[in-house]
């Protein structure tokens, strides 16, 4: 006959797991001990908050000319408050740079000044974009003018310091410029500043 002794029932309770151990033995021979299986462990996945928006472009900040605004870079330490001085439409090309036939110059200066505690160094030309009143967006050109010193290349400006130059579009002659927008880091920076040209 056999014989069940119990010799404990004890819990255990690792992580929410309980586990069960039984011994079990007959008169005569050697106790068996067994285990039970543990229980599927479940693990909630992280839901997402319902209020969580996906992180996009922040919207510009807006002004007209003459107007300056501050705008921040990727690096925290990056920021510069860029005023447009004033726009010069059509503007008049070199001798080197005469726009294709049927298009004209337009010139946007600016007056870069490091407020932040980062150098700036990058082509202020990468981040600038011209907007027509048809909403047709213009890259800008490396033609020379006369009436300003075109940044041309890259620009170091040391914190407290700043520079003035020129940013120049070449457009269709039928074009009225509406909007000038300008972005740090080579326009990758997430605040876009947006100037009003009408």
């Amino acid at each position: 006959m056999i014989v069940l002794l119990a010799v404990g029932l004890p819990l255990l309770l690792l992580g929410g797991c309980a586990a069960v151990v039984l011994v079990l033995a007959d008169t005569g021979q050697r106790p068996v001990v067994t285990e039970a299986d543990p229980p599927a462990l479940v693990v909630p996945s992280r839901q997402p908050e319902s209020n969580a928006v996906p992180s996009a472009k922040a919207q510009p900040s807006t002004a007209a000319v003459g107007g300056a605004l501050t705008l921040a870079g990727m690096d925290p330490g990056l920021k510069m408050t860029v005023t447009l001085t004033k726009v010069v439409n059509p503007a008049t090309p070199d001798q080197y740079s005469k726009p294709k036939t049927g298009n004209k110059l337009v010139a946007i200066e600016l007056t870069l000044a490091n407020s932040g505690q980062a150098v700036y160094d990058d082509s202020p030309t990468n981040g600038a974009a011209l907007i027509d009143s048809e909403g047709q967006q213009f890259r800008s050109t490396y033609s020379d003018v006369r009436e300003g010193q075109e940044f041309g290349g890259t620009s170091t400006i040391n914190m407290g310091d700043s520079r003035k130059g020129v940013i120049v579009f070449e457009v269709p002659e039928s074009a009225q410029p509406a909007k000038f927008q300008f972005a740090l880091d080579s326009g990758f920076a997430d605040q876009t500043g947006e100037w009003a040209l009408g």
